[in-house]
């Protein structure tokens, strides 16, 4: 139970982390532009997805290789 806990609050911690780096890297990719992207949903959902998918992998090789 408590293994369950702490890997929710890990995931959690990682996903706000990731909300924040991704809008980062979307407000320096607009600075060197120097005007807003046109699709800047469309940027940020892709920059955000390809972070996760890096992070939970690594998360989730390092929960197994603990457990």
């Amino acid at each position: 139970m408590a293994q369950v806990a702490l890997e929710i609050l890990l995931f959690t911690a990682a996903a706000v982390f990731l909300y924040w780096l991704a809008d980062r890297i979307l407000v320096r990719i607009e600075l060197a532009r120097g005007e807003p992207l046109p699709y800047r949903q469309l940027v940020y959902f892709l920059i955000i997805l390809g972070l996760a998918l890096a992070l939970f992998e690594v998360i989730e090789r390092v929960l197994t290789q603990a457990g």
